[in-house]
């Protein structure tokens, strides 16, 4: 009667043992489950984020490339107006004075038009 009890009383033992065990591992895989969606949720939030910012680096680079394409085309630009400003200002006195023979030229024409005689 002895051994029957005790038999009884492991193989109760056993049962809570095994159903303890049963329910931690259930919970384990609850957990673990829990753990996965969470992570692949966070896998495609960084995901789209990536996406994102990928087309956020394709954009800034294509404004960057065609930024650096005006600023060449205003360098060429300031290049050409320089030189030409610096024509102007080279043959400045030269223009100057064709412009003052020219308009005393039309001065005397006018006179000679006019009837007065040139001195």
């Amino acid at each position: 009667e002895k051994l029957i009890h005790e038999a009884q009383f492991l193989m109760a033992d056993s049962r809570k043992s095994e159903g303890e065990a049963q329910a931690a591992y259930e919970q384990s895989v609850a957990d673990t489950n829990a753990s996965v969606r969470a992570l692949s949720e966070d896998i495609l939030t960084k995901n789209k984020a990536k996406g994102r910012a990928t087309k956020a680096l394709l954009q800034t680079k294509a404004d960057l490339a065609d930024t650096e394409k005006e600023l060449d085309g205003l360098s060429k630009y300031d290049v050409d107006l320089h030189a030409e400003c610096d024509y102007l200002l080279k043959n400045f006195e030269v223009r100057q004075t064709g412009r003052g023979q020219e308009i005393e030229a039309l001065q005397q024409a006018k006179q000679i038009l006019s009837g007065a005689a040139l001195n």
